[in-house]
């Protein structure tokens, strides 16, 4: 119901799992099934609908860019690891990790749409106004979280998307490297745990930050890659 803008790649997404992957290029040409005639992306954990996507791909005389990225599931060590360092209520003096938000320099919140332009700048993805208003829905549908500096205005943030995964993180340049996305991940895991969602993440293979930040928050790195096809008309 909400794929109706034709170019709006960010909202008009599909995720595929088939076991049987050869022989689902029917069922997914279907108009019925995916819209073929909109700028569109399909995320799955099975490289072997490359051939298929393809050759759909070429059927429907269209474009597609095949992206694959490392994926993370969030471990049982991983949650407990979250649980502990939120629930120390007295933490060391001596501790230099999120000493700003011990220090109460920094007020754990949630963002408003009104952020969504800001979250926008800093996205890799985004800059542009589709991805604004797509970013502008997950604040208002979605749990997030947000750390606010001394004007109230936010300098860390996560935030989830319409698959349920953790997305968008970003840090204004003045707080980076004080562990503010880790802090804020450790609650986002924390939270969601609560509410049952399994949770998990893609990093791009170059962003080598992001990958230090889940192997030291004891994420598993799954066998299979995170793999998503961009699709033109």
């Amino acid at each position: 119901q909400e794929m109706t803008d034709e170019l709006d790649h960010y909202t008009n997404t599909y995720q595929v799992y088939s076991k049987d992957p050869k022989k689902c290029q029917e069922f997914l040409g279907l108009p019925e099934v995916i819209n073929w005639k909109q700028h569109l992306q399909i995320q799955s954990t099975q490289s072997s609908l490359d051939d298929v996507i393809k050759n759909l791909a070429a059927l429907k005389l269209g474009k597609v860019k095949q992206t694959q990225c490392l994926l993370y599931m969030v471990s049982e060590l991983g949650k407990k690891m979250a649980n502990s360092l939120l629930d120390a209520k007295n933490p060391s003096p001596n501790d230099n990790k999120f000493k700003s938000i011990h220090q109460k320099i920094l007020q754990l919140s949630s963002l408003d749409p009104s952020h969504a332009a800001l979250v926008n700048t800093f996205w890799y993805f985004g800059g542009n106004e589709r991805s604004q208003r797509f970013i502008e829905r997950c604040i208002k549908t979605f749990p997030n979280w947000c750390l606010l500096g001394p004007e109230g205005t936010p300098v860390s943030w996560v935030l989830m998307d319409q698959t349920g995964e953790m997305r968008m993180a970003g840090t204004m340049p003045k707080y980076r490297r004080q562990g503010l996305i880790t802090y804020l991940s450790y609650i986002q895991t924390q939270a969601l745990n609560k509410l049952g969602f399994p949770m998990y993440s893609h990093v791009d293979r170059a962003n080598h930050i992001m990958q230090k930040l889940a192997l030291n928050m004891k994420n598993i790195r799954m066998p299979c890659d995170w793999n998503q096809w961009n699709f033109l008309p």
